[in-house]
């Protein structure tokens, strides 16, 4: 049996490829040895070896601060209803028909990229004033020789994930309305999600040929949030389209619907590799699923990262129902329910 399949503590083993596979050092050389993907990312300003150049560093004991649900929500909407109003007031003003499935497609895939981008920026900001779980280690950056596969990995999430919707639930005739099932959905989504990711995604641990396509995401031990992008084209199918298909088919939403649970699936996805020191429960379920203890939140997804490998456990990214249901879920180290300060938001 190879090294990488023993399992080490319950939680599969730490033996990644070399580490210098993700060395970091092109954001601190001289600006003209960039290559256009190099300026492009940092004109985006989502760097964390720049935009967190010293992040707080604390002891597992320390308290771990707590953002709630709610906040997420006021903080996710307002930027997912702009395209929305857009759109309507296009519709509005051209006598109720909206753009043509190809015009549709290049502002939302623009909005979808702002959006992003946003949320990236965001969680680099928490993680400058909390720090990261895991402090003593540093945060992977954008690794020297995979600039352009995450380049390529961003382009594949906007195109896979917004021709996917586009094609299901665009109708140019149909008039933009928010639903008032609108709460209900976004949870709906994210569990159903969640289910056929869990398959599709522990299937990649276990199938030997699949697992070929899912290690070059699990090149990184501590993730930020660019890295949620980091993976083969392969992976990118399944995780932006084949997992995305399933659940569309399972739940048939309208595409303004579609579009603000996608907002919703982004920041969680996000905020699972951005490795913040606080409790921040996914906002889609964990107002619901917190009382369960069925709840995902961040140090969930950065301990799969952090100690798991070939073998590996909390597969889920939205929720921890199959993880819970299949024993593969994991207990948390520091963001423990005795180890929460809950005197202490998180300011967002």
């Amino acid at each position: 049996m190879k090294s990488e399949d023993l399992v080490k503590s319950n939680e599969g083993p730490r033996q990644p490829p070399k580490k210098h596979h993700m060395t970091t050092s092109w954001p601190f050389k001289p600006r003209y040895t960039w290559n256009i993907l190099m300026w492009y990312v940092w004109l985006l300003h989502v760097l964390p070896d720049l935009e967190v150049p010293n992040p707080p560093k604390l002891p597992k004991s320390a308290k771990v601060p707590f953002l709630a649900e709610y906040k997420q929500w006021l903080w996710i909407l307002p930027r997912a209803l702009v395209p929305f109003a857009i759109h309507r007031a296009y519709y509005e003003y051209n006598d109720g028909k909206a753009w043509s499935p190809l015009m549709a497609h290049v502002f939302f895939g623009y909005a979808f990229q702002v959006y992003a981008v946003i949320c990236i920026r965001k969680m680099n900001d928490l993680a400058a004033r909390y720090g990261y779980f895991d402090s003593e280690v540093k945060r992977d950056g954008v690794p020297d020789v995979y600039v352009t596969k995450i380049f390529i990995s961003l382009v594949f999430v906007v195109f896979f994930r917004l021709f996917l919707g586009m094609f299901l639930f665009y109708d140019p005739y149909e008039k933009p309305t928010l639903s008032p099932w609108l709460p209900v959905y976004i949870f709906a989504y994210a569990v159903v999600l969640d289910f056929w990711f869990y398959v599709y995604h522990r299937a990649m641990h276990d199938i030997p040929w699949l697992w070929k396509y899912h290690r070059v995401h699990h090149l990184t031990k501590h993730p930020n949030p660019i890295l949620s992008a980091f993976a083969d084209v392969e992976q990118e199918i399944g995780d932006n389209l084949l997992v995305p298909l399933l659940t569309s088919i399972t739940l048939r939403p309208d595409f303004t619907t579609w579009f603000i649970v996608q907002a919703f699936v982004v920041y969680t996805e996000t905020m699972g590799h951005s490795g913040i020191r606080a409790y921040i429960p996914a906002p889609a379920t964990g107002y619901i699923l917190r009382h369960l203890g069925l709840e995902i939140c961040v140090e969930d997804h950065d301990k799969h990262h952090s100690r798991g490998w070939r073998k590996s456990f909390n597969y889920g990214k939205q929720t921890r129902i199959w993880d819970t249901l299949f024993g593969t879920a994991r207990p948390r180290e520091e963001s423990r329910d005795d180890n929460i300060d809950w005197n202490h938001p998180v300011s967002f």
